[in-house]
């Protein structure tokens, strides 16, 4: 049950690295408009990528890790990284106002703490 959320949770955070950096000019188009400041939007994006570059990283580690039996990573802070991530990306969710996209992250979380709970018991 743990490997398949964090197989999950490695999908979606790295295809979503992946889209941030493969289209760098239209998301940071897309955070400026979201965010209502074309300053900010060039560093936010940098933010974005970093987070979402740690987060990805630690899962894959976290990942092949297990299926190896190697444990180089406890999966539960693969999770807890996951959810800090999370928390982090409502946060903007919340100050840009879009509460659909603050809603949508509710799941993620959901699943989050599903394999946290999962990978201590």
């Amino acid at each position: 049950m743990t490997l398949s959320l964090l197989c999950f949770l490695f999908i979606s955070f790295g295809y979503s690295l992946f889209e941030k950096l493969k289209d760098k000019k239209g998301y940071t188009l897309f955070l400026a408009n979201h965010l209502k400041n074309k300053k900010l939007a060039n560093l936010f994006w940098w933010f974005l990528v970093c987070i979402n570059s740690v987060t990805t990283i630690v899962l894959f580690t976290g990942l092949f890790s297990t299926l190896l039996n190697c444990y180089l990573f406890p999966i539960v802070i693969n999770f807890k990284i996951s959810a800090i991530t999370i928390l982090i990306l409502l946060l903007g969710q919340r100050i840009a106002g879009d509460f659909q996209g603050a809603a949508n992250l509710g799941i993620y979380m959901i699943l989050t703490i599903l394999g946290w709970y999962l990978s201590i018991i």
